[in-house]
């Protein structure tokens, strides 16, 4: 709730001052003044006591100060008085010698001294040091845009008010029309006329009373709470002068007092550089911390403030820091808690649904991805079958061509032309297709095939290689190795080998070898055909076309030792046979993650000898939600199923890139968000308008009433 603003009193004799601002009984005083003129027609000046009076340089309800003449001493002061004799209240005569002995307290070169206290025909006076350079609020152009003036002097005045802390002073009406220039423009601190002792009971200070100028007072002394007053007031007295140096206006203005004292307790003051572009930041840093709502958010002492101003001048950083955005906004729903709960009502409310709209979202995006690891299991699997059937279509042939008789006999009397020529026979296959190196279709799945005999040499090949190639050993691949277990198990099956890279034309392949008996068993050699890498498995194309821009699927298999390998273990890695973005013989090879993965899936498997093309029971599978197509330019992640081909040793992967997979969710979230969210959000929006309104009308209703 917002607090009520205190009557206001006329800060020259401290009676309430009416709706439009203005003092009655100063009006009538200064309606029935008849003070003859100074300096009448004789040229001689106006007598007062042992003083004769110059000049009049200021003047209100309570009193009224002259620049004047001691007779006997010719020395110049300025003489305060207390106008209205007899009229004079007891409050007011209180507060005359409130000041005298304040000030009369002090002794510092930047506060006014006291010379002389006394009364002539029941009129209370004072003289003080005469200082002739103005107040500060006729110099204000001086000082504007010298940043470095500007500090020194409010350096100055911080120093002389902590001197007056220091002996229980507090000023309570520090501004710049009560700091006077001396003519080597130093300030000095004036008009103690409203100061109080710290440690005396303010029995002419009534709680709810309000004592000061009006765009100068801290919050705390608009609200009334005289009794609580601490120097913290007259650090936000220092401010406030520093303000207006600054910007050239006070922190706070309005049409009328109770407007002022209203804006000082509800409203932050205008950062300077929004009135003064370009001024110093570091001295608005200042500036605000002086004038703080809550006094102990100021600086704890004038001589803190004097501190800092002195680090200024020298270079230093300073202490304090900006207040940030998220400071302003608390405070300003600290002093308006009415409308800050509406808008955080609403805000909540956003919060809550935008919250429960997420949890949705994710739940869905959640349901989403297990659903399309489960469809890429499922489609890895059939993939995997499908592979493996193809597989099983290239070993038929290469049993059917390894049954032949023609092979047979060359093989035992090693006749090589006789075997070079069946290699070439079994491409033309003129007599009977069903002898050649081909499928049911005519064509030949194999890039090439050749024979080696039993220690791995070989002895012939189609298409006819280089003079170089026949004779060289292949003991070490992995498709001569399968096929020599076979044969000493005296099983003529075929073997699928591991991927490698032909030494005859550097493309990569796997093999289909099988082991060639004689008839009693008797192991001669190996057949082997050659299957070229690429985008399809002869006439197989592992990706479904309809499908292909959501779903792919890559077969990969492991590697084979090279030449430089022989004799070691089988190696690590894999090597992708085929993909839809690979040319005919082309491939890459896989390490890291994914590598782990699919050493996962194989460990799975317990290999059963001659077991190759079958299915495993059960069939192991693997997902993967951060995979990425290493072949792809899509971004990842993908999601993604491995499924092995039979014990072969190859592994299908099915893999669909994550943001097509929810591209789905997310045009239905876009809809959501259309239909709905943007409707309930104007709505709150709405609301939210409508509340505002209703609160800055009671605003400007209230504040018309007080006017």
């Amino acid at each position: 709730m917002t607090t009520p603003a205190p009557t206001p009193l006329c800060p020259q004799c401290g009676s309430n001052l009416s709706a439009a601002g203005l003092c009655p009984r100063c009006l009538l005083l200064g309606a029935l003044d008849e003070e003859p003129e100074l300096h009448p027609v004789s040229g001689l000046p106006s007598r007062f006591g042992d003083y004769e009076l110059l000049e009049l340089l200021g003047r209100g309800g309570m009193g009224r100060v002259y620049r004047a003449r001691h007779l006997r001493l010719e020395r110049v002061v300025a003489l305060k008085m207390l106008v209205g004799g007899g009229l004079a209240s007891e409050a007011e005569l209180h507060r005359f010698r409130a000041e005298t002995e304040a000030a009369a307290r002090l002794d510092h070169p930047s506060i006014v001294p006291i010379y002389e206290v006394g009364e002539h025909d029941g009129c209370p006076y004072f003289t003080m040091k005469y200082v002739e350079g103005g107040n500060l609020a006729d110099n204000l152009e001086r000082f504007r845009g010298n940043a470095r003036r500007v500090a020194e002097v409010l350096a100055v005045l911080a120093r002389a008010v902590h001197h007056g802390h220091q002996r229980g002073i507090l000023h309570r009406d520090l501004k710049p029309a009560n700091v006077l220039l001396d003519a080597g423009g130093r300030p000095h601190v004036a008009d103690f006329g409203v100061a109080r002792h710290l440690e005396k009971e303010a029995h002419h200070t009534r709680s709810g009373i309000v004592v000061g100028t009006p765009g100068y007072m801290s919050p705390e002394q608009a609200a009334g709470r005289s009794r609580n007053l601490t120097t913290a007031t007259d650090v936000y007295g220092l401010g406030a002068i520093l303000y207006e140096l600054l910007t050239g206006q006070p922190p706070f203005t309005a049409d009328t007092p109770t407007q002022v004292l209203r804006r000082v307790l509800e409203t932050e003051p205008t950062p300077p550089h929004q009135l003064a572009p370009g001024i110093d930041r570091d001295l608005e840093t200042l500036c605000l911390k002086c004038l703080e709502k809550d006094p102990a958010r100021r600086y704890g002492s004038a001589e803190e403030l004097a501190e800092e101003l002195e680090r200024y001048l020298r270079g230093e950083p300073i202490l304090a820091r900006p207040m940030g955005r998220a400071a302003r906004v608390w405070r300003w729903c600290r002093r308006h808690p009415v409308p800050a709960g509406l808008v955080g009502s609403i805000a909540w409310l956003l919060l809550v649904t935008a919250g429960a709209a997420i949890t949705v979202a994710q739940a869905q995006v959640d349901d989403r991805r297990r659903e399309e690891l489960s469809t890429n299991i499922y489609a890895a699997r059939t993939v995997a079958g499908t592979v493996l059937f193809k597989l099983e279509e290239y070993s038929d042939a290469i049993e059917r061509a390894a049954s032949s008789p023609r092979l047979r006999e060359p093989l035992l009397r090693h006749d090589l032309p006789a075997l070079q020529g069946f290699c070439r026979e079994m491409y033309e296959a003129h007599e009977d297709p069903r002898l050649g190196l081909k499928l049911p279709g005519g064509e030949s799945p194999f890039d090439s095939w050749f024979i080696v005999d039993a220690q791995g040499t070989v002895l012939a090949r189609w298409p006819e290689p280089s003079r170089d190639f026949l004779g060289k050993n292949f003991a070490w691949r992995d498709y001569f190795e399968g096929a020599k277990r076979n044969a000493l198990a005296q099983r003529v099956q075929p073997y699928i080998s591991r991927a490698f890279l032909s030494e005859a034309d550097d493309r990569h392949r796997f093999a289909i070898s099988i082991p060639l008996l004689d008839a009693e068993g008797g192991w001669r050699g190996v057949l082997v055909g050659m299957v070229g890498t690429g985008a399809t498995l002869g006439s197989l194309r592992l990706s479904d076309p309809d499908e292909a821009r959501h779903r792919t699927a890559v077969l990969v298999a492991p590697r084979d030792r090279n030449r430089s390998e022989a004799g070691q273990p089988a190696p690590g890695g894999y090597i992708i046979l085929l993909h839809e973005a690979l040319g005919h013989g082309e491939s890459l090879p896989l390490d890291g993650g994914l590598a782990r993965e699919l050493d996962e899936v194989r460990r799975s498997l317990t290999l059963a000898e001659g077991e190759q093309l079958r299915m495993p029971e059960p069939w192991p599978t693997v997902t993967l939600a951060e995979h990425r197509d290493p072949l792809a330019t899509r971004e990842g992640p993908w999601l993604a199923a491995l499924a092995p081909v039979g014990y072969t040793g190859f592994v299908i992967i099915v893999q669909t890139p994550a943001d097509a997979a929810f591209e789905m969710d997310k045009t239905l979230a876009r809809r959501l968000v259309l239909w709905g969210g943007v409707p309930f959000l104007l709505g709150e929006a709405l609301l939210g308008l409508v509340l505002w309104s209703a609160w800055r009308a009671t605003v400007r209703w209230r504040e018309s009433r007080e006017t």
